[in-house]
């Protein structure tokens, strides 16, 4: 049986542009990089302390791919990221010039804002509050 989730993909235009991002913007780090098993230029960024889950960033190589860029998902959130302090990284990622969905709002035990990466991708920001432990 499977035993643990690992990666997902994440079709990028631009494989520098977007480890800018992950890396410099969202805090994440370089675990590999290399060419991918379809020749594209692959890059797997993950959290610290977190080196077998994360993001293989591919980069487009197709019409096909290229077309999807930013639209994996359509409009519904690709990614949910946790955090211990909402409203702090809210400003921290702000200030870094992440473009947000609104502001952070309390919702069901927890405190909740979206936003897009550089290319569109809607990703959910989280605290888990007290009241939902």
């Amino acid at each position: 049986m499977i035993d643990e989730l690992s990666r997902t993909t994440l079709l990028v235009a631009d494989r520098d542009e977007a480890v800018a991002f992950y890396v410099d913007v969202l805090g994440f780090e370089v675990v590999w990089t290399g060419e991918g098993t379809n020749g594209a230029r692959t890059v797997h960024v993950g959290l610290p302390g977190q080196p077998t889950v994360g993001l293989w960033l591919v980069e487009a190589t197709t019409d096909r791919q290229r077309a999807l860029v930013g639209e994996q998902t359509g409009d519904v959130p690709a990614f949910v990221f946790y955090t211990d302090d909402c409203l702090g990284t809210y400003e921290t990622l702000r200030e870094r010039g992440v473009e947000f969905r609104g502001e952070p709002i309390p919702k069901d035990g927890s405190v909740v804002v979206e936003f897009e990466d550089c290319y569109g991708n809607v990703a959910v920001l989280v605290e888990l509050t007290a009241a939902s432990g």
